[in-house]
């Protein structure tokens, strides 16, 4: 009889359709409130439960009484945690050393390197860490935390102006510097099980860092039978070689084009993407990355991907908060798009967070990579537009 733990982050998942054949066995520990609980064996809405030892205690504590088959999140902060708990309780799943080497991005590297080419790297224990790697290296350098997400707390320091200026800031005693590769990322979204494989590709519309200097961000699919996207699932490929991979998994990808024509890896996670690149998935391929990953890794069955290219593939655009109060205009006036969403929950005023922060987005359909590319500044140059000023606010 399945018994199922599950450690959440998102506010809108929804385990009793996902897991619908378990949802009795179900205990839910929830960082954000979700609906549609009523019928799991416990739920609990745990107040900044990815921070807090909680809902492994009480884990820990129901399995004394019933031994769990299956303990799955679908947060990345929650990966290395939920690894040590399968792990000491004797629960099928990624250990903690494949879930070690996903998110520490120093790790990440040294193991991706003995496949595939990486940015040269070091991990930070003082300034003069960081000094000598800018002697070996050069500006611009890359400094970030070695366990953080959506292009938070990343810097970029071009020159020794701004290596003074960061020196001004609290030191953290988790970072790491790497080389700055120039040109393009892309990035590719999978999910990998026995007798399963997805695999797509698409490329960020613009740099992910580039929110913290206004611009909005994005992504541009790939057609599958592009070659350039074939190119990018055979270095995907490579990448996991390197690693000690869970049986069932999904992953993002993210890898640098550069202008003589390499593949460098910036990073890979065990987990699903972020951002719009689920409904991107779900709008071309019809493939529901999480629903996918959560319900194989709970051994439950899942529809074969598409065997045929799709008619049509996608790309998203997130306009920024625009740090004074504005408000999003309806829907634009295109045949091509194919979703448009406002953010409700946004203060009036609000500052870009980080790359996931946006005021509004909108998803939009075409036939490759270059059509999307092309109707999606048609789209965005439309929304800038008819921005309205809010009075008052």
């Amino acid at each position: 009889m399945p018994h199922v733990a599950v450690i959440n982050y998102g506010p809108k998942s929804d385990y009793a359709a996902i897991l619908a054949e378990l949802t009795g066995t179900l205990h839910v520990y929830s960082h954000n409130e979700l609906k549609n609980t009523e019928g799991f064996a416990r739920y609990e809405f745990v107040k900044d439960c990815e921070f807090v030892p909680y809902a492994e205690l009480m884990i820990r504590g129901s399995a004394r009484d019933q031994p769990f088959t299956h303990l799955i999140t679908d947060n990345e902060y929650d990966l290395e945690r939920v690894a040590r708990i399968r792990e000491d309780l004797g629960i099928p799943g990624q250990s903690l050393a494949s879930a070690v080497s996903f998110r520490d991005k120093a790790v990440m590297k040294e193991v991706a390197g003995r496949t595939v080419a990486t940015a040269r790297f070091a991990r930070l224990t003082t300034i003069v860490d960081l000094t000598d790697f800018i002697a070996q290296t050069g500006y611009p350098v890359v400094v970030k935390p070695v366990k953080q997400g959506g292009s938070r707390d990343i810097s970029v320091l071009r020159d020794e102006e701004e290596l003074i200026e960061f020196s001004r800031r609290h030191w953290r005693e988790d970072l790491m510097a790497e080389e700055f590769i120039e040109g393009p990322m892309y990035h590719v979204d999978a999910v990998l099980a026995p007798g399963y494989r997805f695999v797509a590709s698409s490329r960020y519309l613009r740099s992910c860092l580039g929110v913290f200097s206004g611009q909005n961000n994005g992504s541009v699919q790939l057609h599958p039978e592009d070659k350039f996207a074939a190119r990018l699932e055979e270095f995907f490929d490579r990448v996991l070689e390197a690693f000690d991979v869970p049986e069932v998994s999904a992953y993002h990808l993210e890898v640098f084009h550069t202008p003589d024509d390499r593949l460098v890896l910036c990073e890979i996670a065990s987990r699903v993407g972020g951002d719009r690149i689920p409904a991107l998935t779900r709008a071309t391929y019809g493939v529901d990355l999480h629903a996918s990953w959560l319900r194989q890794s709970c051994a439950l069955p899942v529809d074969q991907p598409p065997a045929g290219p799709p008619a049509l593939v996608h790309g998203s655009v997130s306009i920024l908060p625009q740090g004074r109060p504005v408000k999003a205009p309806g829907r634009p006036p295109f045949e091509w798009v194919h979703h448009y969403e406002v953010n409700e929950q946004l203060a009036p005023g609000a500052v870009t967070q980080n790359s996931t922060s946006h005021l509004c987005f909108v998803i939009v359909s075409g036939a490759d990579a270059a059509e999307v590319e092309q109707r999606l500044l048609e789209t965005e140059a439309w929304l800038m537009a008819n921005l309205e000023e809010v009075p008052g606010a």
